[in-house]
């Protein structure tokens, strides 16, 4: 009985600390994209692969240190982009089982590459 409640202990412990890992993962995406512009929904790149356009609505403060994507002067560079999609809830939405309205790009890295 002591051994069955001591494996019963720890699986849930590990149960716990997997969600917790979890929780602070992210699943990342590279692509090849040429810098477009920038408006107020976000980054918007031409992707090199299909030609389609993709928004980032956000990228990491640190990148715009060395990639001033606010002006002109990059327009046409392509880069390769190191991205995760972040779900976006309505603001009245509260508890892990709301739906999201959509999902945010962001940009985590950036490596210019023309």
């Amino acid at each position: 009985m002591k051994y069955l409640t001591l494996l019963m202990l720890l699986t849930l412990t590990t149960m716990v600390h997997a969600q917790e890992e979890e929780k602070d993962q992210h699943l990342t995406y590279i692509i090849d994209a040429t810098y477009d512009s920038k408006s107020e929904l976000g980054y918007r790149f031409i992707k090199r692969l299909d030609g389609m356009s993709v928004v980032f609505a956000q990228i990491e403060p640190r990148l715009l240190e060395f990639f001033n994507l606010d002006d002109d002067s990059l327009v046409g560079s392509t880069f390769r982009i190191t991205y995760f999609r972040e779900p976006n809830f309505p603001d009245r939405a509260v508890g892990k089982d709301s739906i999201p309205v959509r999902e945010d790009l962001i940009i985590s890295d950036l490596v210019q590459i023309e």
